[in-house]
């Protein structure tokens, strides 16, 4: 949309918590520019830090449109039936060339912008590729037109006195003759006013008109690096409504002292593109520039009045979730396949050794079967059954001799019993007729020991604690507990009395 329609500011905020930003930005900009938020769309970028007195500050550029031109906007492609995903203006058009580096001398310091229409011009200030400042001024191409009618007219007047069958001067005939002045435009027939005019005395007429724009440029520049403390501008770039003319913009740049060109982004950039565009007039560059520049848009870096600042944050949001969604979904696919590597490992390691039993299972012979197996299971009963058997007859004399050789002499077993555990049926009561009877028990295989404990008196607890543990130390006894012990006389002499039961492995 039109850059006059946009208002265009640059204001030093506090530096706040990121929520208060936009209300910062919000109540300073209200104060120096009131406007009413039901008519005017607002919105702003956070561009670098400076520091005043000691306080560090953010400089911001702040901007605002009429709603309605927008809706507008939005209504007319919506009726045509495309889309608009967004809305600029042309020096944030020429903004992107700098930002993209299509233009590199204008990223690596500051530079200037003019643009001459037809009522007004604009001077837009570029630092390191970011706009600083933008300002209109009440003076373009009209204003030249006006300063050659001036001077046509006072050779209309000395012609009107030979032929007073003359036509009076028109806006449009003067217009004819400034456009003369470029290459690009057609030149002057012998009928057209200003015809005899050399390009030296065309271009004196409008020295007054393009003097007055020289001098609203220098004084921006001026109030820039004073008021900002900001670089000096190295480099001016001129552009026009109108087929602009190398004295034009040579002239701009002597008089503000610095270097002066048109902007042709695909000079540099692309080689092959910058050959043709060798070819081609200033007037078709001019004309191309806003649309390539807008072409370069970007929501990241280019001010979109159709997606501000609340939806820049919406989707700064979701980009971050999606990023953590994606992040953690990594870290998962990366466990997963790590698990997915150990279990393949593990899975070979099996097949490894099922191959190496089933090698050493073909050596066999004969082959394991089912029936081997049973024969050897049936073979494995027998055996155990007859060692079972061999265990209960001989029980009692294991037992015993294990007894004697632990059965230190000051002791005397005067009785011993033992139980080998024998089976014991199950017998069914009278009131349980029908149910089955009772599954077999087995007793308990244990030893009960009566003794008598020589020596003397103080010692025979410490002697029978002694042979307990003794006991406990052999390998067929599992328990032993003390059921009876006391003192008893013998003849002359007093000895220790004592029933112990243990329990047999």
């Amino acid at each position: 949309m039109s850059a006059a329609r946009v208002n265009v500011r640059h204001i030093n905020i506090p530096k706040v918590a990121k929520k208060q930003i936009e209300n910062a930005v919000y109540w300073t900009i209200k104060k120096e520019t009131p406007f009413d938020d039901k008519d005017t769309v607002f919105d702003f970028e956070i561009q670098r830090e400076v520091t005043e007195q000691g306080v560090g500050k953010w400089i911001t550029m702040v901007y605002t449109a009429p709603r309605a031109e927008i809706e507008e906007l939005k209504g007319l492609f919506s009726q045509i039936g495309l889309p608009l995903t967004g809305i600029s203006i042309t020096p944030f058009a020429i903004q992107n060339l700098f930002k993209t580096e299509w233009i590199p001398p204008a990223v690596e310091g500051t530079v200037a912008s003019l643009f001459i229409g037809n009522d007004f011009s604009r001077i837009d200030i570029f630092a390191k590729g970011k706009l600083i400042m933008t300002r209109g001024i009440k003076a373009g191409i009209n204003s030249m037109v006006e300063s050659l009618m001036e001077k046509l007219g006072i050779t209309r007047k000395e012609a009107a006195g030979k032929d007073r069958s003359l036509p009076p001067l028109s806006f449009e005939q003067a217009k004819k003759v400034l456009f003369s002045l470029s290459p690009d435009s057609p030149p002057l027939m012998e009928n057209d006013i200003g015809f005899g005019l050399t390009d030296e005395e065309k271009f004196e007429t409008i020295l007054p008109a393009l003097e007055r724009v020289v001098r609203q440029v220098e004084r921006t520049f001026e109030h820039y690096t004073g008021g900002h403390n900001y670089d000096m501008v190295t480099r001016i770039y001129v552009s026009s409504a109108m087929n602009i003319s190398q004295p034009v913009i040579e002239y701009v740049g002597n008089q503000l002292g610095i270097k002066s060109d048109i902007l042709n982004p695909l000079k540099s950039k692309i080689p092959n593109i910058g050959k043709s565009m060798e070819q081609a007039s200033v007037s078709e560059i001019l004309a191309l520039i806003p649309a390539f520049g807008l072409a370069l848009s970007d929501n990241a870096y280019t001010p979109n009045l159709m997606f501000r600042f609340k939806d820049k944050e919406r989707e700064a949001n979701i980009t971050r979730a999606n990023r953590i969604i994606f992040a953690v979904f990594i870290v998962a696919l990366f466990v997963c396949s790590g698990f997915l590597l150990f279990e393949i490992q593990k899975a070979r390691e099996r097949e490894t050794v099922i191959a190496k039993l089933e090698q050493q299972l073909s050596q066999y012979k004969p082959r394991v079967d089912q029936n081997l197996i049973a024969g050897m299971l049936s073979s494995s009963s027998r055996q155990h059954q007859l060692a079972r058997t061999y265990v209960d007859r001989y029980l009692g004399m294991a037992v015993i001799s294990e007894l004697s050789s632990m059965t230190p002499r000051n002791i005397r077993l005067i009785d011993l019993k033992v139980r080998t555990g024998a089976v014991q049926s199950g017998k069914m009561t009278a009131k349980e007729p029908k149910r089955e009877a009772a599954a077999p028990k087995e007793e308990a295989k244990n030893v009960t020991v009566e003794g008598v404990v020589f020596g003397d008196r103080k010692a025979l607890e410490a002697s029978l604690a002694g042979y307990i543990m003794k006991l406990k130390s052999s390998p067929m006894f599992s328990h032993i507990s003390v059921q009876k012990n006391s003192i008893e006389p013998l003849r002359k002499d007093e000895v220790l009395y004592f029933v112990i039961e243990i329990k047999l492995v």
